[in-house]
């Protein structure tokens, strides 16, 4: 599906996508126009090659999607309108609602001074949000205006994740701290390959706001340049919390298995101090439960008092031996 906005030389405003009226706002030098590409069809796609004459890598980048985040510069020649244009690779992250899962979505940019094409698989609302407010101010805005606004709403987008992410992250910890479970260890896992997978799709976006704002793009103004600086610090700032949650994750998998073998040395001790006090109990009951006759001891250990001493010692000694591990703070 094809949205446009045509601000024409003249001053009159179009929105009609058909072939002709593209051709007509590439012909006049003074004309502005956006060209928005929702799920674009084969014959949709036809149009970046001709009239536009966009380079075949680009249009192959685009259509085959799962790009990294990049910015590369194209020069068009061989036609009336010689001049260079940019094509952009952006990713964002959307959520449903609280509970569903995080999807990426791709945003692919053709841009130069007098144009912006932008195209994506799925709806993407801050796009159409964008496209509605400039109905009118195109000219006021610019293109570089445009990239502005694109990109500060798709990079707000990525707060809400975030958020999400750092409340399960606060549940991980505390579980890990207090009642870590079997499957702790796995949710942590997947929690840690997502955030490697955010960073990986966030981390080059840096790089491309950074060319942006450091005039390798020519057309952006600089008064535009400075809201893409708070843009760009806005996305640092993203991936300083990614990094932190990257940290505290790591921390939580510590203190589980700090937890884990703290719970493991318990159990031993427990287990440590039930064979030693059980340890006298089985010298004295083996040794005179051998089958031989003690001359000495004979005549006691055939009588009631022999069995009476016998336990009394054993319980003397369990008893002396607790106390003992009392005072040594092993109980």
């Amino acid at each position: 599906m094809l949205q446009i906005i045509i601000k024409f030389e003249d001053g009159t405003v179009s929105m009609d996508p058909t072939r002709a009226n593209i051709e007509r706002a590439l012909s006049e030098s003074g004309t502005l126009f956006w060209l928005d590409f929702l799920d674009p069809t084969p014959d949709e796609i036809a149009l970046l090659t001709d009239p536009f004459g966009f380079h075949p890598l680009a249009i192959e980048d685009c259509i085959s999607k799962a790009q990294r985040s990049k910015i590369e510069r194209y020069h068009l020649t061989g036609s009336a309108n010689d001049h260079s244009y940019f094509y952009m690779v952006i990713h964002g992250l959307e959520m449903t609602s609280p509970e569903a899962e995080v999807q990426v979505v791709e945003l692919d940019t053709f841009s130069s001074e007098r144009y912006l094409l932008t195209l994506h698989d799925s709806p993407m609302p801050f796009v159409d949000d964008v496209f509605r407010r400039v109905r009118m101010d195109l000219p006021e805005c610019g293109i570089d205006g445009l990239l502005y606004q694109i990109l500060d709403h798709l990079v707000d987008g990525h707060l809400p994740v975030l958020e999400r992410l750092q409340d399960e992250m606060d549940i991980l910890e505390d579980e890990a701290v207090s009642d870590p479970s079997a499957d702790l260890l796995t949710r942590v896992a997947a929690m840690k390959r997502q955030l490697l997978q955010l960073r990986k799709l966030i981390g080059p976006q840096r790089e491309v706001l950074a060319q942006m704002t450091r005039g390798e793009v020519p057309f952006i103004r600089e008064t535009t340049r400075i809201y893409l600086r708070d843009v760009l610090d806005h996305l640092t700032r993203n991936l300083e919390t990614i990094e932190l949650c990257r940290e505290l994750i790591i921390s939580s998998r510590d203190i589980y298995m700090s937890n884990l073998n703290n719970s493991l040395n318990q159990v031993m001790k427990a287990l440590t101090i039930i064979t030693v006090t059980a340890l006298p109990a089985t010298v004295i009951t083996s040794f005179f439960g051998q089958n031989f006759t003690t001359p000495l001891f004979d005549s006691i250990l055939h009588s009631n008092l022999g069995f009476w001493l016998t336990i009394a010692t054993i319980v003397m000694l369990v008893g002396g031996l607790l106390e003992m591990f009392r005072r040594w703070k092993w109980l």
